[in-house]
Parts: C-alpha cells; structure tokens; sequence
C-alpha cells in the first residue's frame, strides 16, 4: 500500500446531527454513510496507505452562535487527533477553524491549539466566509500566522447564504456543478490580492484539481485584475498544489491538472465518503494510469521515470513528511 489519499472527509455524529437539523443536504444530494472503520476498510481494499482527514463543506458555517461554533470547532479537531493517535500511520487530519470573518482571533487561537497541542498537518479554509473570500485584507493576520508557520492549508469550496447566487435545483447540485467554479474565485481571489506572494511560506491545495483554474487562468492573467503582471499570475497560479479528487474520471482532466501545475504539485484525493467507493475505485485506476504526466518533461518516456509516483504519495511526503516511510 502506497497510496496517500490528502482530500478524505470525517463525518462526526455530533457535527451530522447539528448539520441535519440546521440545514440538511444540498438539494439532489443526501448526506453519505461514514465511520473510520468504513475509511479504513475502503483504504485497505485500494491500497491506501494513509489519509489526512478533513471535514468538509459547509463545515462550520452554518452555526451562528460563536461560542458553539468555537466548541463544535475544538471537538472536531480533539476527534481528529484522536484518530491520529488510534492509527498513527493511517490518519493525519486538516484542521478546522472557526469563522475569520467573524471573529479571527478565536480562528487564531483555535489555530494555535490545533498545532501545538494536537499536531495538526495543515488546516482546511473555506473558499469564503460571510461573502469575504480568502484574499480579503480582514484575513491578513490569519495568512501571517500560517505563513510564519509554513502551514498547509486545504481550500475547499463552499457557497453561503451571501453568494449562493439563484435559487437551487436539484438537477444542478452545486457541490457537482458550483464548487469548481467557486474554487477558481478563491484563488483568483487569493492571486490578485497577493496574498500568494505575501505569504510564500504556506503551501496552499486547491480542492478537485483547483476547480476550473487551469483552463481560465491564462484568460484571468491577460485581463490584468488587480494590476497583476500577467507572467507573475501565471506563475504564482502554477504553484499552487492540486487534489484530483472528484477530477480524475477520465485521463484527459488529470492530463489537464498535470501540465499546469508545477512538477510534483498534483496529488491524489479520493473525496471519500461523498464519492462513493466504486467512483473512488475507477477514479483511482485512472491516477494509476495517468500519473506520469507533467508540463516539465521532454518526452512520455521521461516524464513516467521521473514521476511515476508522484500523484500517488509522493507530492503528499513533501507536504506532509510524518507519512513518509522509513
């Protein structure tokens, strides 16, 4: 087993019930059956070796009270950990934060207990919270804190009551066809605003292969938003770490996030549970197969000698170097 799967989501029964009762599932969606021990058994039957567990949209944006979403926030993260310390080398995890548009120094203080008291691997961002995405200057003090601490931070997309934009049909679950798009606001957001370049230390993962950014990003460059020097968007765009998760159902897409990407920025993501365990099963194989693509090699041939296993553990060992075998 070789595999490390870096976009793998935990569904606590406290969240659930509080996540149920308050808003349910996107419409055309319905919440998915998990448990370690089903992430576990689907990580065994595909040769997983490790996953780093996040919670996922709309995490906890849908509490309003501060002071529960502060607790419901620590809890999520003590049972994180305490998977960690259960299967030590089968589970790290991605914090998660209260709202830094409401109240950022309870974001940097839980921030600080999910690192130095329960070794956290990174933290996990909402693409925007209360209609500020992440590059908003309120978000400055958070950005300094991860940079200091050369932080991983997981993107994930989300669309709150502000942006949700027209009315929702089920036909159109926005977590399919919105979060790609949602996610390239984000970091367009997060380019033109130089946090990026302000903030070099932070190695940040843009969710579902960074959602439709490497097919828009030359355009948003030409368009010069921000004053941003075209060549510096592209290059700081291509830094970015990119999950396939939800992204690798066919050769092509992976193809895609390949050669835009920096060399070695592309990891595997399983999207596990919401991606059910056959999709997660196909979707895997096509890694497999695909892999050994990159914009930085000469010829097929190089390229698979020099990558071959890039996507499926490698890129995540430079990220997260307690899962490196020894």
């Amino acid at each position: 087993m070789d595999v490390i799967d870096t976009h793998h989501h935990i569904l606590p029964r406290q969240y659930l019930k509080l996540l149920e009762d308050a808003i349910g599932a996107p419409k055309g969606l319905k919440a998915p059956e998990w448990s370690p021990e089903l992430s576990l058994q689907l990580m065994d039957r595909l040769g997983i070796r490790a996953a780093i567990l996040s919670l996922s949209a709309p995490a906890l944006s849908f509490i309003h009270d501060r002071a529960q979403e502060r607790t419901l926030a620590r809890s999520t993260n003590t049972y994180a950990a305490s998977l960690h310390t259960a299967h030590p080398t089968r589970f790290g995890f991605f914090a998660t934060l209260p709202s830094p548009a409401a109240d950022i120094a309870a974001t940097l203080a839980e921030l600080a207990h999910a690192f130095d008291d329960l070794h956290a691997d990174g933290v996990a961002l909402l693409t925007s919270y209360a209609g500020h995405y992440l590059g908003d200057a309120g978000f400055r003090p958070l950005w300094a804190e991860l940079d200091r601490r050369a932080a991983v931070v997981l993107v994930h997309p989300h669309l709150d009551a502000v942006n949700e934009g027209a009315v929702q049909d089920p036909l159109l679950p926005r977590p399919i066809i919105d979060y790609p798009h949602e996610t390239t606001r984000a970091a367009v957001h997060l380019l033109v605003s130089n946090t990026v370049r302000d903030h070099p230390r932070v190695k940040i993962i843009l969710s579902h292969g960074g959602g439709t950014l490497p097919l828009l990003a030359p355009r948003v460059a030409q368009s010069m938003l921000g004053g941003k020097d075209p060549a510096e968007f592209m290059r700081e765009a291509r830094g970015f770490w990119l999950d396939v998760a939800v992204s690798a159902c066919d050769e092509a897409t992976v193809e895609t996030v390949s050669r835009f990407a920096d060399t070695g920025h592309v990891l595997y993501g399983s999207d596990f549970p919401f991606v059910n365990k056959a999709s997660v099963a196909k979707q895997l194989a096509v890694v497999r197969r695909a892999e050994g693509w990159g914009r930085d090699r000469e010829s097929a041939a190089e390229t698979a000698a020099a990558g071959a296993e890039s996507i499926r553990y490698r890129a995540a060992q430079i990220l997260f170097p307690r899962f490196c075998t020894t």
